[in-house]
């Protein structure tokens, strides 16, 4: 009898279950505390979302809205255990990365100080791309609800799944190759880059340099940064956005044109090496590959989409719901 697959939505809450545990215990061996009173909002933001997925699932069967609400329970509750992880994993990492990575470029033929004059000689494509830097958080939530109330329920669960296995991937290999990045191992300063105001250049050293030394001790999820150069998870998320948008037809070129911004800001905005925006899309690529696996041959839950056209009452099926 051939075995059945977990669904890509019950796979992603056991992943979450499952970097909850080790950053608890990752951040016990690295001597840090968490600040609990900062989770409060998120948790109870996560309960609600999940008791009311669970009412359009059950007492008033709407699939759309029901998935909807569940995976963006589950994009918050990753990213708030999952930045944590980030932090335990900084304050036990190795010797800095940073001369292998700039190396690395220049083998490429890649000159990241002759990208930062380019584009600091063209400060309103820096202003632009600095936007698109800055939209994720707006992309993630846009992504979510489009794909849900659309019906495109299979692509809304493996996205959701691909971002927590490509974060939770990123964050461990991070751990193996810590960086600070460009802005510091190059010694730059703001004069150096008059015409721009990168995002993150620096936003993220005292926090990863207090992890490193010793001297920072409280993680709060008020005050997490940014902190992982290598693999770029910015670049990462722009493909996954660019295939999750491209379900959409209408949506695919305004993706397209802001994801591509969004890449090729990575390595002003973040300071990254070029090498993380690569491994950041061959991230991408296999989290995206795993994903879509979860979605072929028999599994627990069937991944149809929803046709908007249907009304969520006539959908009987009750594995349709399943997450």
């Amino acid at each position: 009898m051939r075995a059945e697959r977990l669904s890509p939505g019950t796979c992603t809450w056991c992943l979450i279950g499952a970097i909850i545990l080790v950053t608890l215990v990752w951040m016990r061996v690295a001597g840090l505390n968490f600040a609990w009173d900062s989770a409060a909002l998120t948790v109870g933001a996560c309960a609600g979302l999940a008791v009311l997925a669970a009412f359009y699932r059950t007492w008033r069967p709407e699939p759309r809205i029901a998935d909807t609400l569940t995976a963006l329970a589950q994009v918050i509750a990753f990213g708030a255990c999952a930045a944590p992880l980030s932090y335990a994993v900084a304050a036990t990492g190795g010797a800095l990365w940073d001369s292998t990575f700039y190396g690395w470029d220049q083998a490429l033929g890649l000159d990241w100080r002759t990208y930062l004059g380019w584009v600091d000689a063209h400060p309103k494509l820096g202003f632009a791309m600095t936007l698109a830097y800055r939209s994720l958080m707006a992309q993630m939530m846009l992504v979510v609800i489009l794909l849900g109330f659309v019906g495109r329920l299979a692509v809304l669960r493996q996205f959701v799944l691909a971002f927590c296995l490509s974060g939770t991937v990123t964050i461990l290999i991070s751990g193996l190759t810590p960086a600070m990045a460009n802005f510091v191992y190059l010694h730059l300063k703001p004069e150096d880059f008059s015409h721009l105001q990168p995002a993150a250049a620096y936003a993220h050293v005292a926090h990863l340099a207090g992890l490193r030394d010793g001297s920072f001790h409280t993680i709060s999820l008020d005050t997490l940064e940014g902190i992982i150069t290598f693999p770029s998870f910015h670049a990462t998320l722009g493909a996954l956005f660019l295939w999750a948008f491209w379900s959409l037809r209408w949506a695919r070129l305004p993706a397209l044109v802001l994801n591509g911004l969004l890449v090729a800001s990575t390595p002003i905005d973040g300071g990254h090496y070029f090498v993380d925006v690569i491994a950041g899309l061959a991230i991408a690529v296999v989290a995206i590959l795993a994903a879509r696996w979860f979605a072929r041959g028999p599994v627990t839950a069937p991944l149809q989409d929803v046709p908007s056209s249907v009304p969520a009452a006539e959908v009987g099926n009750a594995r349709l719901f399943a997450q």
